[in-house]
């Protein structure tokens, strides 16, 4: 569907105006609050008192004089305060009254002999308390006032660290490095306590969630999600709720490792862990919602969440339908050295392409947690996937032979493909603690298998040619079968309160039986040998790595080492070329990481690291695996194992009211770097010029640049990101093309940019705009165009977050549909240039969650708490 700028904007008003009025604009309750009806009794209804309520007479006394209404509609605010390990009153500290929308100063006091406070002439409304207090960490507490307003006993929790005879208390900074991990501390945030867990997430540097929940960091979609440092094992719309449902005052703290180094045992390139101070008593939510768009797609789905004391439970189902459309042009040119450094040109080739894909899915996933004891837990995880793919493609092409001699060939290409595929897996964690300083033992076995299968019907009609041809009918089957198994292992030993041991280990297996089944007509009577092959490979690996983390003063060096060994075999059988090999490889990987922080919130840091990457089994067998007009193969002389050393030097700063403005350098130097190289040459087999791709050691390939990143963040619920990145890429490359030696050497600049805004508008509605733009690029031969893209969307939430609504827009200009993207490719022997269009870039998407139970959260461990839990309906 495609509307004008201005319509969509008037259409996303419309709906959230409709939404709004129909829902009475209700507000929506605060995390940690009360609502009204359990606010403590006010006048002629004796003491007051909260479940949980420290009932010190004397507190209690004194609370009694304050029952009566302050004229000129302000309040009295009192409470009471107490060590948490001692039970002591805590006297002579600074309680202050901030509003809750700014943190803003309204009243303060402080408490007397006995511990109580008493803030008098706060007006009704929305507040945080917090109090200050040498020896004990900051304590945060969001209320609200509509009458004198009694907070109950608030448990400090104390925070210094005692040296022989002196006692020494520094409060920690907002936001910090500790080795390869940038921490936020949400615990220390007074801006964000009345939010949830997205909204802190929205504040932590470099970490950007859309309005559907989506979380990226720097622009990196690959983000592994952890919850109090173990991968969450929750899926997509699970994670979604928990994050949307968890207050934020129930958090210590996120961390975020844009390089997660080998402990993390992942592939993602980043990982985001959350670190809770509150434990979950009891849980129970039902979620169901659907999302959909005009492109279209659509996909209900539901969701459940439950836990009591030691047992947690989630279960989640979704389905989804699709249908996308996209053309694409491009040409190609073959070239021969005809001397003297000219070209004759061979082939001349355009190429004009449609094609849609049409998408049914469901999937499902089960999660079990219980607590062994309190050091212990078991997790158990399994789920299943299938999907059906239906593609239909359509594509004209021209082809102009000038040497050796002239042929004209014009023809259209026509298939459709059917595509069924599944996969289960099944997974299984222990953890072990050993103390609460960071002792613990994690043991992982996870499984999985999948099945995917491909029938494809194939036509090529010609319409003009000067050469003997005839149409050609084909169908092409392909049947896969892989399996993995795979073991982890991660001991954490702290050996003093400034440092930790780290050691892991990792064994996997994987396999695959892979049939592949061509035949020249559609009946299935002829086959194809030439196409026709059947592949059985396994990989075998085990990885094993060390890490040593130690702090001094504002120093923190982290440094580790990761070595591992791997088996690979592969047979191609069923054809006239057949192969088969087993090779095996090594591996190292150090890394060290070295940051400084200051009490004034400057950050330093440098980062080295080391990684080797090996050819794989395509890459190396010599078995050329055919297309329509194109093959690929590995390469016949081998591959040498390639070394990328990355070095990074960068200074952050971060200010409480503003935000953060950081600066970075970083290089980075390959040896031997493996890229596929695209060529054209005449095919004996195919009697025709084709195209073909083959893996090269390149000699050496840089990148070099520098970037910066500002947040602009006024308040907790208000930031504006910029990142913008410019580098030098370039390579240097020796081969050999028809025995004659060939160098290559090329380099370009090139920039990017990005900016986020994030806003929180009358604790009810989201709205986030992010713009990009991405300069052209180059790798091997080839070169990326620019790409750039405006999106913009609205989320609000109604009823307590019972319902959430969101609207997006994408490509809010359509500049996918109307310039799209596309790629050359710069071999002087094979150029060639593509763009690709999306028919629909342009999309609105909408999507409609319903949440029905409550959240119980146990406070005791949270910094700086009352003792009573709170509960989020």
């Amino acid at each position: 569907m495609k509307c004008g700028r201005l319509s969509t904007l008037l259409w996303m008003a419309g709906v959230f105006g409709f939404i709004t009025v129909f829902t009475g604009n209700t507000a929506m309750a605060q995390p940690g609050n009360r609502p009204a009806g359990d606010r403590p009794p006010m006048e002629g209804r004796g003491p007051w008192r909260r479940p949980g309520q420290n009932t010190d007479p004397s507190a209690n006394l004194q609370a009694q004089t304050v029952r009566k209404k302050i004229v000129g509609n302000t309040y009295k605010v009192v409470g009471a305060l107490r060590d948490s390990v001692s039970g002591e009153q805590v006297a002579f500290v600074n309680v202050s009254v901030l509003n809750r929308m700014d943190s803003s100063f309204v009243k303060g006091a402080s408490s007397n002999l006995d511990g109580y406070f008493e803030v008098s002439g706060v007006p009704a409304g929305e507040y945080l308390l917090r109090v200050s207090a040498i020896g004990y960490r900051n304590f945060y507490h969001p209320f609200a006032v509509e009458n004198n307003t009694a907070l109950g006993t608030l448990q400090l929790k104390p925070g210094s660290t005692t040296l022989q005879e002196v006692r020494i208390t520094a409060e920690r900074p907002l936001y910090a490095m500790d080795g390869e991990k940038m921490i936020y501390n949400v615990s220390d945030d007074p801006t964000i306590q009345t939010g949830t867990t997205e909204d802190a997430l929205q504040n932590a540097p470099g970490v950007e969630v859309d309005v559907e929940g989506n979380i990226s960091l720097r622009g990196v979609s690959s983000v592994e999600i952890w919850v109090n440092d173990k991968p969450s094992k929750l899926t997509e719309e699970n994670l979604k709720t928990y994050l949307q449902t968890l207050p934020a005052n129930a958090l210590a703290r996120i961390e975020t490792i844009t390089n997660p180094s080998a402990k993390y045992a992942t592939d993602a390139e980043a990982v985001i862990n959350i670190i809770t101070s509150a434990h979950i008593k009891s849980n129970q939510f039902v979620s169901f919602g659907i999302n959909g768009s005009n492109q279209p797609f659509v996909s209900p789905w539901v969701s459940y969440m439950w836990a009591k004391e030691k047992l947690s439970v989630n279960l989640y189902a979704s389905g989804r339908y699709s249908y996308r459309d996209n053309t694409s042009e491009g040409w190609s040119m073959s070239r021969q050295d005809s001397g003297n450094g000219t070209f004759d040109t061979t082939l001349y080739q355009t190429d004009t392409a449609g094609n849609g894909n049409r998408s049914y899915s469901g999937n499902l996933f089960l999660n079990v947690n219980y607590e062994l004891s309190p050091s212990s837990e078991l997790s158990v995880n399994g789920g299943g996937f299938y999907n059906y793919n239906k593609t239909y493609n359509n594509r004209a092409t021209e082809q102009y032979y000038l040497l050796p001699s002239p042929d004209t060939l014009l023809y259209r290409i026509g298939d459709t493909t059917k595509a069924p595929s599944g996969n289960a897996r099944f997974g299984l964690d222990y953890t072990k603690k050993f103390d609460n300083e960071g002792h613990n033992l994690r043991i992982g076995i996870n499984s999985s298998y999948s099945h995917n299968a491909s029938d494809e019907w194939y036509n090529r009609d010609y319409t003009l040619y000067t050469m003997p041809v005839q149409d050609e009918a084909r169908f092409l089957m392909t049947r896969s079968h892989n399996y993995g198994f795979s073991l982890d292992a991660r001991y954490n030993r702290p050996y003093s309160k400034d440092g930790e041991m780290s050691y892991g280990l990792r064994a996997d297996h994987q396999g695959s039986d892979n049939d592949y089944r061509r035949y020249n007509d559609w009946e299935k009577s002829v086959a194809d040998t030439l196409r026709t092959y059947h592949f059985d490979g396994a990989e075998s690996s085990v990885n094993a790595d060390v890490n040593w983390t130690h702090r001094r003063g504002g120093f923190t060096i982290s440094t580790g080492l990761g070595y591992g060994l791997g088996r690979t075999y592969y047979n191609y059988s069923d054809n006239p070329r057949p192969d088969d090999s087993t090779f095996y490889t090594h591996s190292l990987r150090p890394s060290i990481h070295l940051t400084y922080r200051t009490a004034d919130m400057n950050n330093f840091k440098i980062n080295y690291s080391m990684r080797m990457r090996h050819a794989q089994e395509n890459q190396v067998s010599t078995f050329r695996r055919y297309g329509e007009d194109s093959y690929s193969t590995g390469n016949p002389d081998g591959l040498k194992p390639s070394y990328t050393h990355s070095l990074e030097a960068g200074w952050q700063k971060f200010y409480e009211t503003f935000g953060n403005v950081g600066v970075e350098g970083y290089g980075r130097l390959s040896t031997n770097e493996i890229s596929s190289l695209t060529d054209a040459e005449y095919d004996d087999l195919l009697e025709r010029i084709v195209s073909y791709s083959i893996p090269y050691n390149m000699g050496t390939s840089w990148r070099y640049g520098a970037s910066l990143n500002m947040t602009y963040r006024p308040s907790g619920f208000f930031n504006v990101r910029l990142y913008a990145n410019v580098y030098d890429y370039g390579y240097r490359m020796d081969y050999e093309r028809n025995g004659i030696a060939q160098r290559i050497e090329h380099d370009k600049w090139s920039w990017s940019v990005r900016v986020n805004a994030w806003a929180k508008l009358f604790d009810q509605y989201q709205v986030t705009l992010s713009a990009n733009y991405n300069s052209p690029t180059i790798s091997l031969m080839s070169e990326r165009k620019a790409r750039y893209s405006l999106n913009m969307g609205v989320r609000s939430d109604f009823f307590k977050r019972k319902l959430s609504v969101f609207v997006n827009v994408q490509d809010l200009f359509n500049w996918g549909g109307r310039y799209g993207s596309g790629s050359e490719n710069t071999n002087p022997y094979y150029l060639s240039e593509s763009t690709n269009k999306m028919v629909n870039s342009r999309y609105i998407s909408v999507g409609v969650t319903l949440r029905f139970g409550k959240l119980e959260l146990e406070r005791n461990a949270k910094d700086g708490s009352s003792e009573t839990g709170d509960t989020l309906q």
